[in-house]
Formats: structure tokens, C-alpha cells, sequence
């Protein structure tokens, strides 16, 4: 009878243990949550910054540096050749027209250069990210450097393999999906 007893009393305090541990859980993951809601708040403005940003812009103009005409990047480098500095340069050439050399409001100064880097999928996941970066990277460090591109109009962005526009099972494909993109954006004219 005892031993019976003193089960009851072990389970009892078992079970105490275990509500208290419960209401104290409970209680912190709400406050965690929102500790985390409250660290959040300013990315999620940011977001929609970023967002409203993007809505306000529209695609100008877009070059590809892949190797349609020539090699752009050696295998796993990210120096450019000078096959990709002349198509950098005819692109941006281009554009130097009349828009360029206006005022300082002009549409040259609203301008955002995304430069997204983007690889086969041959290799690991993070090493692809890495090589697009830095290819990105290059192709930013020319545009600023060499072209004279305010660094502020600049952006980097690495997809690595994830956005391919060809099949990855045949050398052209893979070929195809190794490149860099400048897309040019410009800001919508309110109506």
C-alpha cells in the first residue's frame, strides 16, 4: 500500500513539474514572439520601402554577358575578359547619349544598375552563390571604375544556379546559364 503511495506522490509531483514547465514555456515563447515581431518591424519597413522602390521603377535597358560572343569569364574566375569589357563598354556607350550629359536631374542620375550574377549548376550550392557574387562584383567594379558609375546606383545580387534559362544536362545549356545581367532601371514618371 506504501509503495502505492508513494507512486501517486511521484506522479503528482511529475505532473506539477510538468504544468509549471508548460506555463513557463507558454509564457516564453509569447514573449519571444514578440520580442521577435518587435526586431522584425524595421526589415519588414525596409521591405516595403524596398518594394514601393521596385514598383516605382521600370526596366530600361538589359545586356547578358554570356558567351554568345565570346568568352565573358574564364571556368571559376571572375576576372573579366576583354570580350566582356567591350560589350560592357558598346552597353554603356548606348546610353551616353543626350540623357547622360543633361543636368543633374536627368535621367542618368535616376538610373539603378542591378548587376546579378548567375552560374551552371555544376559545383556546390555555395560555391556557385559565391562565384556569381564575385562575378557580379567584377562586372560593378568595372561599371564604377572604369565607366565612372555613381557606386550609389549600384547593386550586386548573386543567384548562383537557381534561375537557369537552359538545360544544365548539355554543355550549351550550361554555357548559356553562366553569366552576368545589368539590367538598367529607371524611375516611372508620376502622372
Amino acid at each position: 500500500m506504501r509503495i502505492a503511495h508513494l507512486s501517486d506522490v511521484v506522479r503528482i509531483g511529475i505532473g506539477a513539474f510538468a504544468g509549471a514547465g508548460l506555463i513557463l514555456t507558454t509564457s516564453g515563447c509569447l514573449a519571444t514572439r514578440n520580442w521577435v515581431g518587435e526586431q522584425l518591424q524595421p526589415i519588414k519597413g525596409q521591405q516595403e520601402q524596398l518594394e514601393t522602390q521596385v514598383n516605382n521603377l521600370h526596366l530600361e535597358r538589359k545586356l547578358v554577358l554570356d558567351s554568345t560572343n565570346g568568352p565573358t569569364f574564364k571556368t571559376g574566375s571572375a576576372a573579366l575578359s576583354a570580350n566582356a569589357k567591350r560589350e560592357i563598354d558598346a552597353f554603356v556607350g548606348d546610353m551616353e547619349g543626350p540623357a547622360a550629359s543633361a543636368s543633374a536631374g536627368s535621367a542618368a542620375s535616376q538610373r539603378v544598375f542591378v548587376v546579378a550574377g548567375y552560374t551552371d549548376s555544376v559545383g556546390h550550392e555555395d560555391y556557385n552563390y559565391e562565384l556569381g557574387q564575385r562575378r557580379a562584383t567584377s562586372v560593378a567594379g568595372y561599371l564604377v571604375g572604369s565607366k565612372g558609375l555613381d557606386p550609389t546606383q549600384v547593386r550586386v545580387v548573386s543567384y548562383g544556379a537557381s534561375r537557369p534559362v537552359a538545360e544544365n544536362s548539355t554543355r550549351d545549356g550550361r554555357r548559356s546559364n553562366r553569366r552576368v545581367e545589368i539590367l538598367v532601371y529607371q524611375e516611372k514618371i508620376a502622372s
